[in-house]
């Protein structure tokens, strides 16, 4: 849901003047897809997106939910200031005025573990839970991040300090987390288990969709340097104020402007002759030949891809070992706001994350005025919730915001919607983070030079979320530019990593 940031800087607007344009095909159109499409596009390669779906967006997808008339996403996602190559994307794509973003970090929390007696609260006005905020807007930079740490509320004086001299260790890189998990990584660090709770437990749900005993520490300790310990910006949250497909949308028009173009189909196998594929073919039996491909659907697609042999080598066989975490996301509809913030994270319940979608979206007109209240309510590395029933999850959370937030009490809840995404993100431990590829290794492990990947599982050194994704379209997508120039012997290179 959350994420972190691209060190590429790759300028991408120049064009070639190439005779006959390079012919790329981008298999898979999600983030990673579009982003690699849409930077050959604007160098002049001629690309054609193949989509197995009807709309561009992957993962990312937007749906309208007719009874309620509000768009909603297929999962709640919220981006960060420090999301460098999304928001350069979305700079290309003319959509940055879809995003709103914070002046500056604030994140609230609600406390509802036992010692606030949820169920048998004397006033029913007053939340029983112990709300409070990690407020980062008192003073600029790193600075805002201590202090808010510093003032952290329910954690004792030596349990504030430990905090901010792990978060000051991790800023100064000297931290060791290699083969380590998250719960290793912070037992080593000396974080108490009332830190863990309030503070660290939801960052790794939201940033690595991962439990904190099976998580890679590497990961995390990327998203605190880059996210939240990089200063005001980066740490800033960003929300869509429509659906957030919208934000990658355009890239369509985008593509077709420049004689490139996006088609729907699945696609089977690579067309592979020796060293070089030579294009793709479809589900149909259709061939369509390219001087170049890149890969950018999700890893097991990929493996498929690949003529047996290459499948059966031990550096691909290695990525059976990944398995996959699921989000489960609750949308729920009610007669009245029952939520104040924007967003808040639950500790001690079931429900992580609740997001007020009426404050953070635009409503649109079509929306009738008796739906006053949506909430997206989020679920990470939800494999214990797998069994339930839609009705017994909407009830669980139903149950736990009435035991929360006073208004839901006197509130009705008018419509529900539950999405699974059984296979949301992959989940990366200590011991198969390092088994990542990389953008070239059809060339160097596989002998194929003209194929690359990207894909928000590839080593971006990020978790899988939609940073990481548009990281790898633009890792790929420069990759493939170099190989091009060289071989060409092209004047007009443009500026290069």
């Amino acid at each position: 849901m959350f994420w972190q940031k691209t060190t590429i800087m790759a300028t991408f607007h120049q064009t070639t003047s190439f005779a006959e344009p390079h012919h790329c095909i981008v298999i898979g159109g999600g983030v990673a897809g579009i982003t690699a499409a849409v930077r050959l596009a604007e160098r002049g390669v001629r690309v054609t997106l193949v989509e197995a779906r009807p709309d561009i967006g992957g993962r990312v997808q937007s749906l309208l939910d007719r009874e309620s008339g509000d768009i909603i996403d297929n999962g709640q996602h919220l981006l960060m200031g420090c999301y460098d190559a999304t928001l350069r994307l979305a700079t290309t794509l003319g959509t940055m005025p879809l995003l709103r973003r914070q002046a500056a970090l604030r994140v609230w929390f609600a406390d509802c573990t036992n010692s606030f007696n949820l169920s048998n609260s004397p006033d029913s006005s007053t939340s029983p839970a112990d709300i409070f905020s990690l407020d980062a807007s008192r003073f600029p930079a790193e600075l805002g991040m201590a202090w808010g740490m510093l003032t952290l509320r329910g954690l004792s004086g030596s349990e504030r300090y430990g905090l901010l001299r792990f978060a000051a260790r991790l800023k100064f890189r000297l931290v060791r987390p290699e083969g380590k998990t998250v719960l290793e990584l912070l037992h080593e660090e000396r974080q108490s288990e009332r830190v863990i709770m309030r503070f660290w437990e939801p960052i790794v749900l939201a940033t690595l969709n991962a439990p904190l005993h099976a998580a890679s520490a590497m990961l995390l300790v990327q998203v605190m340097r880059l996210a939240f310990l990089s200063g005001r910006e980066a740490a800033q949250m960003l929300s869509a104020t429509t659906g957030l497909a919208e934000v990658f949308a355009p890239a369509r028009k985008f593509l077709e402007e420049r004689g490139s173009r996006v088609i729907t189909a699945s696609v089977k196998s690579l067309l592979v002759k020796n060293t070089r594929a030579e294009g793709i073919i479809s589900a149909r039996g259709e061939q369509i030949l390219s001087d170049s491909i890149i890969s950018a659907v999700s890893l097991g697609q990929c493996a498929k891809l690949f003529p047996a042999e290459m499948r059966a080598r031990p550096e691909m066989q290695a990525w059976s070992g990944f398995a996959s975490s699921p989000i489960i996301s609750v949308y729920l509809w009610t007669d009245t706001d029952v939520v104040e913030q924007d967003f808040i994270a639950l500790l001690g319940t079931q429900t992580q994350w609740v997001f007020n979608r009426r404050k953070l979206c635009d409503t649109s007109e079509a929306v009738p005025t008796r739906f006053r209240g949506h909430l997206s309510l989020t679920f990470s590395a939800a494999s214990a919730l797998a069994g339930r029933t839609n009705e017994e999850i909407v009830g669980e959370c139903w149950r736990e915001l009435q035991e929360v937030f006073p208004a839901a009490k006197s509130a009705q809840l008018l419509h529900s919607r539950v999405i699974r995404e059984r296979h949301a993100t992959p989940l990366f431990t200590p011991e198969n983070e390092c088994l990542r590829p990389e953008t070239h290794f059809p060339a160097q492990v596989l002998g194929l030079n003209n194929v690359f990947l990207a894909g928000d599982w590839t080593r971006t050194h990020l978790p899988a979320t939609i940073e990481s994704a548009a990281r790898s379209g633009e890792a790929a997508a420069t990759t493939l530019w170099e190989k091009i120039t060289t071989t060409r012997g092209a004047d007009a290179q443009g500026e290069l990593p």
